[in-house]
């Protein structure tokens, strides 16, 4: 029973990370967003949430890439990291579903 409470916990805190993010959104280079995006990847990673853990990293590479979708490819990471953040998942194939799907709506 612990272990579920201190998991919501954790879940509680990505989601406040998330919506940060969401603010910082409009200025996706930003300082601000980066370290967020990083700070959501160490926590879910401390927890073993590795779909978050791997949408965290995706974004973080999409960053560095030519800004050739701006807000709309932010979007589709951060709702993805919404229902990463949510779901009972935490193993490599939930991962790749989810980059996958993110890969799928971006073309």
């Amino acid at each position: 029973m612990q272990a579920e409470e201190g998991m919501m916990v954790v879940r509680a805190e990505l989601c406040a990370r998330l919506d940060a993010l969401r603010r910082f959104s409009d200025r996706r280079r930003g300082q601000d967003f980066t370290r967020t995006v990083s700070g959501i990847r160490q926590l879910a990673a401390a927890y073993g949430l590795l779909p978050v853990v791997r949408l965290s990293e995706a974004l973080e590479r999409a960053m560095d890439l030519p800004d050739t979708a701006g807000t709309c490819q932010n979007s589709l990471y951060l709702d993805r990291l919404r229902d990463a953040i949510g779901s009972e998942r935490t193993d490599e194939q939930a991962s790749e579903a989810m980059i996958a799907s993110v890969f799928v709506r971006f073309s």
